[in-house]
């Protein structure tokens, strides 16, 4: 089998190379959980987070049932969406492309219209992550947030008077 940087062929796939080879514990994958990207039309997003994502959904790191949840101007539903971040993932992320992977991970990935300062928006983003936990099973156990705050908004995500969309803290040891 030819030799890659890793060593045999396909023997690099889903390896840390910053672990030490003596350590044999096993690989830690995340419990459920669900990613909402702030601001997901941006080239930060495309080139960079949506392929990071599939990349670790592709070497096996995040639980089948991780959710994304994308936030933007954008008049997308939820197909037009998948249907961007496949072509992201496609054209930046660096695992080869496995349809099956995407079949899995495409189930988990949803979309909101909004602006940051739409407390509507805010209230349809809330609901999508209940329906989220309730199908998906992430139950609001672990839910991260990536902002970027468009040019023209003065105002970020994280400064908007609804957080309706937030599971409030001291539930689940303090986490939101």
């Amino acid at each position: 089998m030819p030799e890659t940087e890793y060593g045999r062929k396909g023997a690099g796939r889903g390896r840390n190379p910053l672990r030490d080879p003596r350590d044999r514990r096993l690989n830690r994958i995340a419990g459920p959980s669900s990613l909402v990207l702030f601001g997901v039309t941006g080239d930060l997003a495309r080139k960079k987070l949506m392929p990071a994502v599939y990349d670790l959904a592709n070497r096996g790191l995040l639980p089948p049932s991780f959710a994304l949840v994308g936030f933007a101007r954008r008049e997308w539903d939820k197909e037009d969406f998948a249907a961007e971040v496949k072509a992201s993932v496609q054209a930046h992320a660096r695992t080869p492309f496995d349809e099956a992977v995407w079949n899995q991970l495409s189930e988990g990935i949803r979309f909101v219209q909004g602006e940051f300062d739409d407390d509507a928006a805010f209230e349809r983003l809330g609901e999508t992550i209940k329906e989220l936990d309730d199908v998906r099973g992430t139950r609001g156990i672990t839910r991260s947030t990536c902002r970027s705050r468009p040019r023209r908004s003065s105002r970020s995500a994280g400064s908007s008077p609804s957080t309706a969309w937030r599971r409030p803290r001291g539930t689940n040891g303090g986490a939101w």
